[in-house]
């Protein structure tokens, strides 16, 4: 599963390098080129990035508070432990 995440992180990491190389055109150039079908795969690109990144930071709190519970757990389990000794 982490292995998915880091080659999408990756790929668009990689989109993002090569679309910072672009050419310099002017705004109209530019959002005459956003109504063709490449522009449009490309806000779809854009749109996916965004919504794997949002996902990346859920993943990320959630396995932050699972692992803080965790270490909660087995804080509680030591001194329940050191009771009984």
């Amino acid at each position: 599963m982490a292995s998915r995440w880091i080659t999408t992180l990756f790929f668009f990491a990689g989109l993002i390098a090569l679309a910072s190389c672009g050419s310099r055109e002017s705004p109209k150039t530019r959002q005459g080129d956003a109504n063709t079908p490449a522009g449009k795969a490309g806000q779809a690109a854009h749109k996916l990035a965004v919504e794997a990144d949002h996902a990346g930071r859920v993943v990320g709190r959630k396995l932050d508070k699972a692992a803080h519970d965790a270490k909660a757990g087995w804080d509680d389990a030591a001194r329940k432990d050191q009771q009984k000794k």
